[in-house]
């Protein structure tokens, strides 16, 4: 017969376990929705030499970064640059000013 305490710790081993297959899930989830723009941009450009597209995939505050274009007669889909913070706090003051607290009169 098993104890409390060996009751509690299989217990906080299973919701351990159960947390990072879900953060798992979630990270595969982004990837995918990063991966699914990355291909449909793909086939766009590959209607239309010469042309290179940067992309920055957003979800739950990670950034995916990456850039479509020819290389070498093919489409090739590189990293890219991914927006820093300080960028993204200037696109949200940009978008909405009231960010800043009211204006003094």
């Amino acid at each position: 017969m098993r104890d409390a305490f060996g009751d509690a710790l299989d217990r906080m081993a299973r919701r351990e376990e159960l947390e990072r297959l879900r953060a798992e899930a979630a990270a595969n989830k982004r990837t995918s929705v990063a991966a699914e723009v990355a291909e449909a941009v793909r086939r766009v450009v590959e209607r239309h030499p010469d042309t290179m597209v940067t992309i920055s995939v957003e979800s739950a505050g990670d950034s995916t970064g990456f850039t479509v274009g020819w290389v070498n007669d093919a489409v090739a889909i590189s990293p890219g640059p991914v927006k820093d913070a300080a960028t993204k706090l200037a696109d949200l003051i940009r978008r909405d000013h009231t960010l800043l607290g009211p204006d003094p009169d």
